[in-house]
């Protein structure tokens, strides 16, 4: 059972991503900048976002702005960079909405993200790469979470992007040393203006029973409770 207090903050933020598209979209005049909202992925970034201890790693996509959300970020603070205002605790203003990068005590360390789809996926890999290097042969410089446990790379992605040579080489690595990564792909059969039948025969989770040793799990995606409890697994 979740408990209440976590289940009216989700509520929250969904609410506040709504109501964040909406103004977006009634100022488009204003807001020209490049922007892809999370409407539709709440449920699911958010249930990453809002378990994401300060001692992990994640690389968010540009349709994350619910999980940023979750990780404790603003309404005000994304704004920030969707108007390329030098506030912005991202870039200061110099990058597209939701393209993150931040390394803070308070937040889980994100390395700069591309919009070329399925980029992060390597050097996401790479991250968990060095932690299993720093576990097994230097512990004192690993950043134990708040419960005293390794810390979780998380590498974000869209359903499209399992068509990229990056991802299946990411994929490689992960499982031949075993790495300390969870691969998020959000699946809504839809790529960047192609459906999915356009552009792959099989989806993400058929993708990933070709690899042996990776362990896959599926869960709907837009239902909080069951994200929630599964990322939490």
């Amino acid at each position: 059972m979740i408990e209440m207090d976590i289940l009216l903050q989700a509520y929250r933020h969904m609410c506040a991503v709504k109501h964040m598209a909406a103004t977006y979209e009634a100022n488009r005049q204003i807001c020209s900048y490049v922007h892809s909202t999370s409407r539709g992925h709440e449920a699911i970034q958010l249930a990453v976002g809002m378990q994401l201890d300060p001692a992990d790693y994640v690389s968010p996509y540009y349709r994350d702005e619910s999980m940023l959300l979750g990780m404790g970020f603003s309404p005000a603070q994304l704004m920030l960079q969707l108007l390329a205002k030098a506030d912005d605790p991202f870039t200061a203003g110099r990058e597209y909405y939701a393209h993150p990068n931040i390394r803070s005590t308070d937040f889980p360390t994100i390395i700069h993200q591309s919009s070329a789809t399925g980029m992060q996926a390597i050097p996401t890999t790479g991250i968990a790469q060095g932690l299993r290097f720093y576990e097994d042969h230097d512990r004192n410089r690993l950043r134990l979470t708040h419960h005293g446990e390794m810390p979780l790379v998380v590498c974000s992605l869209g359903d499209a992007s399992i068509t990229e040579g990056e991802v299946g080489e990411a994929l490689q690595m992960a499982i031949l040393k075993q790495l300390p990564i969870l691969y998020l792909v959000q699946d809504n059969r839809w790529g960047i203006s192609v459906q999915a039948k356009e552009s792959r025969k099989m989806d993400a989770w058929e993708f990933a029973a070709g690899f042996p040793g990776l362990r896959r799990e599926k869960v709907n995606g837009s239902d909080f409770e069951a994200s929630y409890q599964m990322v939490a697994e």
